[in-house]
């Protein structure tokens, strides 16, 4: 059995715990054992193998927590229950299993809300436990009541609530199934006077209840009408999501875009899918993005979509360029029937896993010839590459001080390690960060995705690292986001997680401030911060800390900080004036102002 998805990470270990032999059948019958709840609860954990939980330590789960160590799970301590689940959906994406994390009722659970938001819309496995009041007294206002279930219930993809003791063990088997079936958060709540029962309890094997979610291909008779559209093409152009990364498509996309002679543009925020150093890869379309990508795209006659929902924030004209075409014939691939034609009118949809659809098509197309002239788009690829790469170069190649957030960036880009990992947040100069880091292997570039929420980043990145503890990992992210949740920093120090922070301060909320000035005259109201010297409470909070003021300083605190075994922050201190483009020139209008009172 393989951990999903297998091309981030390989072959994971098998899902199921230490000691299988231990659960054999008896004279063909199942094994049960005399077990309080909270040892069935924590036995189903460790039989699925999780190896890490994040939370905060509460009254309502003492009993369980108690025994964690013993189960060989290691139980993270956050200092916001959001980061719990922040870390969980990092640990998630990079590891290739759900991530888990559990909040104290009541408030520990409300603070859960915006992580399980980001995992549902970045469709990431993830499951968060809920002890609850207990169940004497569920529904009488008691200390620390909320409902719980009905709360999560818009964050969550499924819900499990645990209504008998004996089901606990019950409720954890089907909430790893539905989240690796579902691809997103599943809650499971339990009162908390359950984890002291007792009864009898069944031992199941991971093989025995789930599979690992992966769906089929596409139905034979779309992926032939595809295939001729394909075929037909003058010049095709395929467009990378999500998907490509998380079902481990990246080379048979590759396979597939040289059998048609398709250049690749990767989805905004998913730059890992599809490597730009290939001769047919263009970059990632979107906020910021690859002017060679748009250009490109612009020009075709019909556009493969794998493994994307394509949501129109990220198909925003950028850099003046509307670039997807308004006649070009859509092919779009979704694992969710849901998705396929719900943003732009579809010719053929492909429901199905994109690993899978993948390889369907280029079966199909080893019987049609193909019309696409692969020799010409390939120069074409390359031509618009260097040229935008120069410009970028050129763009970013600016001495000043404070220095140019552009040129941080593109120092930084040509420091990074190989093989980091690189979690983007979201705003001015970290969306900007799109432009600069373009990885070779997928699962390599986690952008803030849908829910776009500002200060993800580094708890995300805590996750991630402690999935990927041999492989770098840095988080680029702004002074108002760092705000937000810099007190991870000491969960990065205790729990020794030696991940790279490149803090851009500028001084603002960079994003919202360049709004102001293309929307409102300049007048600039709220967004100007006034911000602590973050390098010393870093140092404060037990990690390594540096401010950098001059760019040929970068490349040297970069080298040192990966070679650090702590956690480090790096404060690159940025002109807060120049700015990138706004991001929701679609979503803004020039004020109007009817009262005399709001007028001038």
């Amino acid at each position: 059995m393989r951990g999903w998805p297998c091309a981030l990470t390989g072959p994971s270990r098998p899902r199921f715990g230490k000691n299988e032999t231990d659960w054999a059948c008896i004279g063909g019958r199942m094994k049960t054992r005399h077990m309080t709840g909270s040892e069935a609860f924590t036995e189903a954990l460790r039989i699925e193998g999780v190896e890490v939980i994040y939370g905060i330590v509460g009254s309502a789960f003492m009993d369980p927590l108690d025994i964690f160590n013993r189960a060989g799970i290691r139980f993270v301590q956050v200092r916001h229950e959001q980061s719990a689940a922040l870390m969980a959906e990092g640990y998630g994406c990079a590891k290739g299993v759900p991530g888990v994390c559990i909040g104290q009722n009541g408030p520990g659970v409300t603070n859960l809300v915006t992580g399980l938001a980001s995992a549902k819309l970045n469709h990431t496995p993830v499951v968060v436990i809920t002890p609850a009041v207990p169940s004497t007294l569920m529904g009488t206002g008691a200390f620390q009541e909320i409902d719980q279930v009905d709360m999560l219930r818009p964050v969550t993809v499924h819900q499990v609530a645990v209504r008998r003791a004996d089901r606990i063990g019950e409720a954890i088997r089907t909430a790893f199934r539905a989240a690796w079936a579902l691809g997103g958060p599943v809650q499971v709540d339990i009162p908390r006077d359950y984890f002291y029962a007792e009864w009898d309890e069944l031992e199941l094997l991971p093989s025995q209840y789930r599979t690992d979610g992966r769906r089929g291909g596409a139905r034979g008779d779309q992926v032939a009408a595809a295939a001729d559209m394909l075929a037909d093409a003058k010049f095709p152009v395929i467009l990378a999501g999500l998907g490509v990364v998380r079902s481990g498509a990246t080379e048979l996309v590759k396979e597939l875009a040289e059998t048609l002679g398709a250049p690749v543009a990767n989805i905004f925020m998913h730059n890992d899918a599809f490597p730009m150093s290939h001769p047919l890869g263009l970059g990632a379309i979107g906020y910021q993005g690859s002017k060679a990508a748009m250009r490109v795209v612009a020009d075709a006659d019909v556009i493969l979509a794998l493994g994307t929902r394509l949501n129109n924030f990220g198909l925003n004209p950028q850099h003046g360029i509307d670039f997807f075409p308004a006649d070009a014939r859509l092919i779009q691939n979704s694992h969710d029937p849901l998705e396929l034609g719900a943003q732009r009118p579809i010719s053929v949809g492909l429901c199905g896993d994109c690993a899978q659809v993948a390889g369907q098509l280029i079966t199909a197309l080893a019987d049609r010839t193909v019309s696409s002239d692969s020799a010409a788009a390939r120069a074409r690829v390359a031509g618009e590459k260097t040229a935008w790469l120069a410009e970028l170069e050129q763009m970013s190649n600016v001495e000043g001080s404070p220095m140019h957030p552009r040129r941080a960036l593109w120092e930084l880009s040509r420091a990074m390690p190989e093989g980091v990992t690189v979690v983007a947040d979201i705003g001015n100069v970290s969306g900007t960060a799109s432009a600069y880091f373009n990885p070779d292997r997928p699962g390599r570039f986690l952008g803030a995705g849908s829910l776009g929420g500002i200060g993800v980043s580094y708890p995300t990145a805590i996750g991630a690292k402690m999935a990927r503890p041999d492989e770098p990992v840095c988080v680029i992210v702004g002074d108002g986001a760092w705000s937000m949740t810099l007190q991870e920093v000491m969960t990065a120090a205790s729990e020794k997680v030696n991940i790279v922070a490149i803090l851009m301060n500028n001084g603002v909320y960079g994003a919202e401030r360049r709004n102001q000035y293309d929307f409102f005259d300049e007048r600039y109201f709220w967004t100007e911060l006034e911000n602590p010297d973050f390098s010393r409470v870093a140092e404060d909070m037990g990690v390594i800390a540096e401010r950098i003021t001059n760019p040929g300083d970068i490349a040297p605190a970069l080298d040192r900080a990966f070679k650090a075994d702590a956690p480090v922050v790096l404060e690159l201190m940025v002109d807060g004036k120049m700015l990138s483009e706004p991001y929701r020139r679609d979503a803004l209008q020039k004020p109007r102002r009817h009262l005399p009172l709001y007028q001038n």
